[in-house]
C-alpha cells in the first residue's frame, strides 16, 4: 500500500491533466522580436522625422512673422512721411510774403534821401467769384469764359466777374502791392454806356442799383473751389450803404483804409438792404471794369 501510494506521487508531477502539448512562448525570446519589431519600427521612425522637421518649420514661422512686422513697420513709417513730410496743395497759402524792399523803409525814415512823387496804382482782385444767398450751398462758378484752342488745349482768359443781384454776392479779394504805397481806395470803375468793349467784356446794370459793402474776415487766399454762401468769411463789418456807381467810366470811392504792404483785403458786394439791384460786368484783359484797389503814396 505504501509502494501504491508512493508510485501515484512519483507521477503526479510528471504529468497533469491540465499541462498542453503545446508550449506558450516565453516574453523576450526570438519568436516574439520579428512582432514587435513590425509594428513599432514605423511610429518610432515618424517620430524622428518629425523631430528632426520641428526646428526647420519654427525658422519658417520666424521668418514670415519678421517679415509681416517689418511691413507693418513700413507702412506705418510711409504714413508718418505722407502726413509730416509732404505738404498740404495748398501749403503756398499759408507761407509768409518776404518783402523784396530790404532797407527800404529804414532808408526813408533816415531822411537822407528825398522821395520820388509815384502816382497811384490800380490793383485788380485776385478773387472775383459769386455767392447766392437763395442757394447757400452752390459752389461759386469757375471758368465761365474759358475756351479750348487746338494748339495750345484749354484757355483761362484773364478775366474778372462782378456779378450783383438780389439774390448773388460777389466777393473779392485783393493783396496791397509796392512800398510805401499803404493808402488804399476801394473804388467801382464801370463803363460809360456807348463805350466799346473789348471781346469777352459786357455790361449790363440798373441805373437805379445802389450796393453794400461789407469787409470779410479772410485770413488767408480765398479757394473759390470750395467757395460757397455758407463757407464764405465771416462778415467784420459793413464798409459802405447804398453806394450808387458812376456810369460815365470815372471811378466812385467805397471805402478808404490804411494798407500794409502784402495784406490781403477780402470784400463781398450786395445790393443795399430792402433794395432790388442788378449790375453784371467784365473785365477784360486790357480794362479794369468791376470793383478795384487803387493805392495811393504814403512815404
Amino acid at each position: 500500500m505504501a509502494r501504491q501510494n508512493a508510485e501515484y506521487e512519483e507521477l503526479l508531477p510528471t504529468r497533469d491533466s491540465l499541462d498542453s502539448d503545446e508550449q506558450s512562448p516565453i516574453a523576450g525570446t526570438d519568436n516574439e522580436k520579428p512582432w514587435r519589431r513590425e509594428h513599432t519600427t514605423p511610429s518610432s521612425s515618424g517620430g524622428a522625422r518629425a523631430a528632426a522637421a520641428s526646428p526647420f518649420l519654427l525658422w519658417i514661422g520666424a521668418l514670415v512673422l519678421v517679415i509681416a512686422c517689418t511691413d507693418l513697420v513700413a507702412v506705418l513709417y510711409v504714413s508718418h512721411l505722407s502726413r509730416t513730410v509732404f505738404q498740404d496743395k495748398d501749403f503756398a497759402s499759408h507761407l509768409e510774403y518776404a518783402s523784396p524792399y530790404i532797407g527800404l523803409k529804414e532808408l526813408y525814415e533816415s531822411g537822407a534821401v528825398n522821395k520820388t512823387e509815384v502816382d497811384p496804382i490800380t490793383v485788380r482782385p485776385r478773387v472775383s467769384a459769386q455767392v447766392f444767398a437763395n442757394e447757400p450751398d452752390r459752389l461759386a462758378p469757375r471758368g465761365e469764359h474759358d475756351y479750348w484752342h487746338k494748339q495750345y488745349g484749354r484757355m483761362s482768359p484773364n478775366e474778372r466777374h462782378l456779378h450783383v443781384t438780389s439774390d448773388i454776392h460777389s466777393v473779392v479779394q485783393f493783396r496791397a502791392i509796392d512800398f510805401g504805397m499803404e493808402d488804399c481806395h476801394l473804388v467801382f470803375t464801370l463803363p460809360p454806356p456807348d463805350a466799346p468793349l473789348e471781346a469777352g467784356a459786357s455790361f449790363a446794370m440798373d441805373p437805379t442799383s445802389r450796393f453794400d459793402v461789407f469787409r470779410l474776415d479772410a485770413q488767408k487766399p480765398i479757394d473759390v473751389k470750395t467757395l460757397t454762401h455758407r463757407t464764405r468769411p465771416p462778415v467784420l463789418g459793413r464798409v459802405a450803404h447804398a453806394v450808387a456807381p458812376r456810369m460815365d467810366g470815372g471811378e466812385t470811392l467805397i471805402h478808404r483804409f490804411p494798407c500794409a504792404w502784402s495784406s490781403l483785403h477780402t470784400f463781398a458786394v450786395a445790393c443795399a438792404q430792402g433794395t432790388d439791384c442788378m449790375l453784371d460786368v467784365w473785365s477784360s484783359q486790357n480794362t479794369t471794369y468791376g470793383v478795384n484797389l487803387v493805392q495811393h503814396q504814403t512815404v
